[in-house]
């Protein structure tokens, strides 16, 4: 499948939500468009959509955290999400998606990528072992509300 693969600009905004609503349908609009608007403003995230026949069919976001576990480098270049339209998935979408941020960031002078996925989401663990992902640790994490 040949789609094409370019940076999300703010003029995509609605596109894009449209895409984070099926990502995560636990989070109103409010909350999805703060996020969308942190990730234009900064410097250290970006976006991606690929596109197939001029139609939007999934996203990949990207960002450069100080640190991230498993990972011996630092900073790490990370895959923050991932998605892509139910209909288009197992057609390399995804690996494709992943593999130009994986240039984007070799070209960076980087020699790690990092992610993580939930311990319940194992249709995203199986993609990330397939894209060439290994699994370097399992954490959970705790908070405590102080009053």
């Amino acid at each position: 499948m040949d789609v094409t693969i370019r940076e999300i600009r703010a003029a995509d905004q609605e596109m894009w939500l449209v895409m984070y609503r099926k990502l995560w349908p636990e989070h109103g609009d409010p909350a999805l468009l703060a996020e969308i608007k942190r990730i234009f403003k900064s410097s250290k995230r970006s976006a991606y959509v690929a596109e197939y026949m001029g139609q939007a069919v999934g996203f990949a976001e990207y960002a450069l955290r100080d640190y991230a576990n498993g990972c011996n480098s630092q900073p790490v270049p990370f895959l923050e999400g991932v998605w892509i339209e139910e209909e288009y998935r197992s057609e390399g979408i995804a690996r494709a998606l992943v593999e130009y941020l994986e240039r984007k960031a070799r070209m960076a002078g980087f020699t790690e990528f990092g992610s993580d996925v939930e311990l319940t989401n194992y249709s995203s663990q199986l993609m990330h072992e397939r894209l060439g992902f290994e699994q370097t640790e399992k954490v959970i994490f705790y908070r405590k509300v102080l009053d």
